[in-house]
């Protein structure tokens, strides 16, 4: 067996944590005003009773801007076939006036929330905002897990997007 070695060079380290599992997901937020979609990768379920979502946001981000509490949120999921979707909401993005597309993405809006998700996404979990906490390069959002907006049944679905459908590293 090879003698390992510790190490606390920043690239390695960058490597290790993106070597972990993770999905790609879209954060969908919303004010009487905005909506907002954002590319996502941190996220967990953290308590089955009650359902919650714990999510990392990064420090400045434009998604803070709509987290507050008891705000909607979704969690969009999509399918491992659609990285080109999760790339699109990387960077903050342009709804056109009518809501109907965002960067340049058809996207539907979920009638009690107001939150908006690609048509062809596979669903969305909808929930509320139940705490927020700073971490100091990211924040920390619990939310929880109200309702799943969906075109078929979970079971139906193909296998969920992840990280590692992609070239894109997030976290780390």
């Amino acid at each position: 067996m090879a003698e390992s070695v510790a190490t606390t060079d920043d690239a390695k380290l960058r490597s290790a944590l993106w070597s972990i599992t993770s999905g790609l997901y879209l954060l969908s937020l919303a004010s009487a005003q905005r909506l907002h979609l954002m590319t996502i990768s941190l996220v967990m379920q953290v308590a089955k009773q009650p359902r919650r979502l714990a999510m990392s946001i990064e420090d400045g981000a434009v998604s803070l801007e709509f987290v507050a509490p008891s705000a909607p949120v979704g969690l969009v999921l999509l399918d491992a076939s659609q990285a080109s979707l999760a790339r699109k909401f990387a960077k903050p993005p342009v709804f056109d006036p009518s809501h109907t597309s965002a960067n340049g993405v058809s996207v539907v809006r979920e009638a009690e929330s107001g939150l908006a998700m690609p048509s062809e996404a596979l669903g969305m979990l909808i929930g509320r905002v139940q705490s927020v906490t700073e971490l100091g390069s990211h924040w920390l959002m619990t939310t929880s897990v109200d309702t799943l907006v969906a075109r078929q049944p979970p079971s139906e679905w193909p296998r969920v997007l992840s990280m590692s459908d992609t070239r894109m590293h997030y976290g780390g």
